[in-house]
């Protein structure tokens, strides 16, 4: 019994390094953008309240970035990174309620969405998406987006746990790829 209890505890330990993020990822380069022709990038902050956890993103766009040859430079950049987050769900005595944003996707070039709170399922789930933006710097308040993309998951854990997986999953076949695209990463290999 000893022995079965012991297996127990060491399957338990193997699988809990085990969690991975499930995510649908749509990325929308603009025709035309070369981005062998762009070296340096910045960052543009957007929230406020969120600061905190608005840097964690921004530092793994920046790992994700700098892996693929650009270089990070605030003074002079080539383009400006915008990540946008939020988790569209939350629990109230076991019931999960979808919350709406008023926010424009200008990746879907859909329209504002109401605010309000709508009755989504009984799961415990949370939909979490993290838009990034690629833009010129802003001059006379200008700007061009060069490419946009969306991650999207539904889990349990919010964007506190599996956001960089989600800016990770992004980013991962940026500048190129085109299109919509399913991808499974562990959040061990997103720290």
């Amino acid at each position: 019994m000893r022995k079965l209890f012991v297996v127990f505890a060491l399957l338990a330990v193997m699988l809990s390094g085990c969690v991975y993020v499930n995510m649908d990822v749509e990325n929308r380069p603009v025709k035309g953008t070369d981005f062998s022709q762009l070296k340096t990038f910045a960052f543009k902050q957007k929230s406020d309240s969120k600061k905190d956890l608005e840097a964690i993103l921004l530092n793994s766009a920046k790992l994700e970035l700098e892996a693929k040859g650009f270089r990070y430079d605030p003074a002079a950049p080539d383009f400006v990174v915008v990540v946008n987050f939020g988790s569209k769900a939350f629990m109230e005595r076991g019931v999960t309620y979808k919350r709406e944003a008023n926010e424009f996707d200008y990746i879907s070039s859909q329209t504002y969405t109401e605010i309000g709170v709508v009755k989504d399922a009984d799961a415990p789930r949370v939909d979490n998406t993290v838009r990034i933006y690629l833009m010129t710097p802003e001059e006379e308040g200008m700007k061009t987006y060069l490419w946009r993309g969306k991650a999207v998951s539904q889990d349990r854990e919010g964007l506190d746990i599996v956001g960089r997986c989600l800016v990770k999953g992004a980013l991962l076949k940026f500048p190129a790829a085109s299109g919509s695209f399913k991808e499974k990463l562990n959040v061990k290999d997103c720290e």
